[in-house]
């Protein structure tokens, strides 16, 4: 059975579950709202690129595009 009954040490351990859990639900929390924030600015930021006519490698450094194979 389970014995919940701390009875010396109560006062410290329930308060201790209390906090712990509160943090835990506070992060995920902040990590969601975090979440959609930065969701919102890439939607936000994806339109303004333009795209370039050497096509999607072309940022890649030259070391990137040898590998691949795509030297120039």
């Amino acid at each position: 059975m389970l014995d919940l009954e701390m009875t010396p040490y109560a006062a410290f351990v329930w308060p201790a579950w209390g906090v712990s859990a509160l943090v835990l639900i506070v992060l995920t929390v902040r990590a969601v709202v975090a979440s959609r924030k930065w969701k919102r600015e890439l939607a936000r930021l994806e339109p303004a690129q333009t795209p370039s006519s050497e096509g999607p490698d072309s940022n890649r450094p030259q070391a990137a595009r040898s590998a691949l194979g795509q030297e120039k």
